[in-house]
């Protein structure tokens, strides 16, 4: 994921590396990836890709493009968060939860 060098995010992430994330999706039931590991910070020149896909998903082509150019024309810098999982787990209430077998 991207992010902007001066937040105080990626002084945190610098000092201590170590993330535990969570991914769910939206309603019920629950669907949830668990991640765990050290998270590795890159300075790029420009706008991260990621940061571009999400705008065209979240906003559709035109705003996104918009925003895209508003941003670039100020060549900004972005920061790329890698996480390498060492650890992954997984929460699924449709098949894993212990109501949800057929009896």
């Amino acid at each position: 994921m991207g992010s902007f060098p001066g937040a105080d995010k990626i002084a945190a992430l610098r000092a201590n590396p170590d993330v535990a994330i969570t991914v769910d999706r939206i309603g019920p039931p629950p669907e949830v990836l668990l991640l765990r590991g050290p998270i590795k910070v890159t300075e790029l020149d420009g706008l991260v890709p990621e940061y571009i896909a999400a705008h065209h998903r979240y906003y559709g082509p035109e705003m996104a493009a918009e925003n895209i150019a508003n941003v670039e024309k100020l060549g900004v810098q972005m920061v790329r968060l890698a996480l390498r999982p060492t650890w992954v787990g997984v929460i699924d209430f449709q098949t894993r939860f212990p109501g949800a077998m057929p009896s």
